[in-house]
């Protein structure tokens, strides 16, 4: 079984044509740490490239061993289309690096129960964005897997490459704007709720485990890019980075837009009567919250549902 770093490596040699001592000496830093010799002096010492590097498991990645990603990822992109010499190699990156390599990475991620929808989430956003360059979005994707492989962390992968496209391209992760859908999905009845949680369903099909609302201060957030345990990315790419919150106040529960792109809906559970929780466009705009119950569904964009429902204590974040 491959770790997301040995996977890295292994893709780089059979798609790319690089060799693991290739690729370590354009990542690792070449800064010195501790008075030892820099990482990437060390790239001739077996042992160390192949276990401390190559096949690092999640829990033993050194970050500090990595230089600049940004850096990085241009060189290794530039190597990559040198070897497939072929006229199309950059649509051949994107194809790969935006497809199979990235489903394998994510399931990677997946196995090491680390968080491959946010991983999965970026990965769309860059393949849906409109870009002048194409070797750009070569670039974007082949940096999301490099970090990615490297760290083993999606939420940093995602961040550095943001950063990227922010200071150097002078783009951004735009939320992509279909024409709003009017939801169609119906909930049952409704209930006072203690615990509420959240199911993502598709054309009253569920299609996700329950996710519990946290009962913390912050809520739970729903967005393409949410990070941490408490928060929700399970949604399609026409959601805003952070989309939704929904918190607790006394005992009733809250939905409030956190000025999302695309906008959100609720169905109620009772009477099927719709609740325009925020509207579309409403960037630098403030609106109140609105009561969810049990039975309620939330409309996030065009295509994202979820169904609300009352749940065990067992299930409380």
């Amino acid at each position: 079984m491959h770790t997301p770093s040995s996977y890295m490596y292994s893709d780089l040699r059979s798609f790319g044509g690089i060799t693991n001592k290739e690729a370590a000496s354009e990542l690792l830093t070449g800064q010195t740490l501790c008075g030892n010799d820099a990482p990437r002096d060390r790239i001739n010492e077996r042992t160390f490239l192949s276990r401390q590097i190559v096949h690092a498991t999640p829990s033993q990645v050194h970050p500090e061993f990595f230089g600049d990603f940004h850096q990085s990822a241009q060189t290794i992109t530039s190597r990559i289309v040198s070897n497939l010499a072929k006229p199309c190699a950059y649509h051949e990156v994107i194809e790969h690096y935006g497809g199979a390599a990235a489903r394998d990475m994510g399931a990677l991620l997946r196995h090491y129960s680390l968080d491959g929808n946010l991983y999965a989430n970026a990965i769309r956003r860059i393949n849906a964005s409109p870009m002048p360059e194409i070797s750009d979005k070569a670039v974007l994707l082949v940096m999301m897997f490099l970090i990615t492989g490297c760290l083993a962390n999606p939420e940093i992968a995602a961040k550095t490459t943001r950063s990227f496209m922010e200071k150097k391209l002078s783009f951004t992760f735009s939320t992509l704007q279909p024409a709003l859908a009017r939801p169609d999905h119906i909930a049952k009845c409704a209930d006072k709720p203690t615990r509420l949680g959240l199911i993502r369903i598709d054309n009253e099909v569920v299609c996700s485990p329950i996710y519990p609302l946290s009962t913390s201060k912050e809520g739970t957030i729903i967005g393409l890019l949410a990070t941490g345990s408490q928060n929700i990315n399970d949604v399609d790419i026409d959601i805003s980075r952070k989309h939704l919150r929904i918190f607790e106040n006394g005992s009733a529960w809250y939905a409030q837009g956190l000025g999302s792109t695309n906008g959100t809906t609720l169905i109620s559970g009772v009477d099927k009567s719709i609740t325009v929780v925020e509207p579309r466009d409403s960037a630098n705009k403030h609106y109140p919250p609105v009561k969810i119950s049990h039975g309620d569904t939330l409309c996030l964009g065009k295509t994202t549902r979820f169904l609300v429902l009352k749940i065990s204590d067992r299930l409380k974040q």
